[in-house]
């Protein structure tokens, strides 16, 4: 962590990066000059993936730029190395709620303290970090598009089941309702309105499994008008006819 002047640089260009890396940006913002003559820029409010073994320089852009870097390493289930991205990415864009912010801050804190305490806290913060980008979008994807369809998104889940015009999923995203609908598509594999059947379809399996409602009281609580559209996207989506999966309790 620390605080730099514009004009500081950092190398990697020789041996490239040691571990993979995780940049929050305070203020300010870095430069990243890739070995393929592509370049990055971090800005302020952001968390950037940092993939292990890239060839960089850093330089520091604004005439004061607060940071912090993790170092890290994961494996996989089979423990296996696991790569989040092989280019530098954006995990996060303007972290306006500052939850990352605090978790870095955290972390920054308790990165001197060498006992088991502070082995367990650091373990705990950084999972809780991979938590909060992993709950917002699913990065593994397509990052850059992710990123910019983020908050149509995310009020898209908080609101799957009114029947919203996907406009307003576009203007929370400030851009095109065009564009929207190309980059949802190409993050999901399907469109906004696919995509919020999706969620009404899994909150009608867990009614349909775990409670007393009736089919058609589960598709008007689900945000469908239709019960026979209902049933038949739910065949569609489940394999299952909704009263099938109420005979599966």
């Amino acid at each position: 962590s620390g605080i730099r002047a514009r004009g500081r640089w950092a190398d990697f260009m020789s041996d490239g990066r040691l571990r993979h890396g995780l940049l929050y940006v305070f203020e300010g913002e870095a430069t990243f000059s890739l070995q393929n003559g592509n370049t990055r820029t971090a800005l302020a409010g952001q968390l950037i993936y940092i993939p292990k073994a890239l060839k960089y320089k850093t330089q520091y852009t604004a005439d004061s730029t607060t940071f912090v870097v993790i170092n890290f390493e994961l494996l996989d289930e089979s423990s296996n190395p696991f790569v989040v991205s092989d280019d530098i990415t954006v995990l996060r864009n303007n972290d306006n709620t500052h939850t990352i912010a605090n978790i870095m801050a955290r972390l920054e804190l308790c990165g001197a303290v060498q006992n088991l305490a502070g082995y367990y806290r650091r373990q705990e913060l950084f999972y809780r970090l991979l938590s909060v980008v992993y709950s917002d979008c699913d990065f593994l994807a397509d990052n850059l598009s992710c990123s910019q369809i983020m908050p149509g998104v995310l009020l898209l889940k908080q609101t799957y089941l009114e029947n919203l015009p996907v406009e307003v999923f576009a203007k929370k995203s400030n851009i095109s309702v065009g564009a929207f609908r190309q980059l949802f598509h190409k993050q999901y594999n399907m469109s906004p309105v696919q995509y919020r059947n999706h969620l009404r379809i899994s909150r009608a399996q867990q009614l349909l499994q775990h409670g007393d409602c009736s089919v058609a009281e589960v598709a008007y609580e689900c945000g469908f008008e239709n019960v026979g559209y209902f049933c038949r996207y739910y065949k569609k989506i489940t394999g299952q006819t909704p009263h099938q999966s109420k005979l599966h309790i």
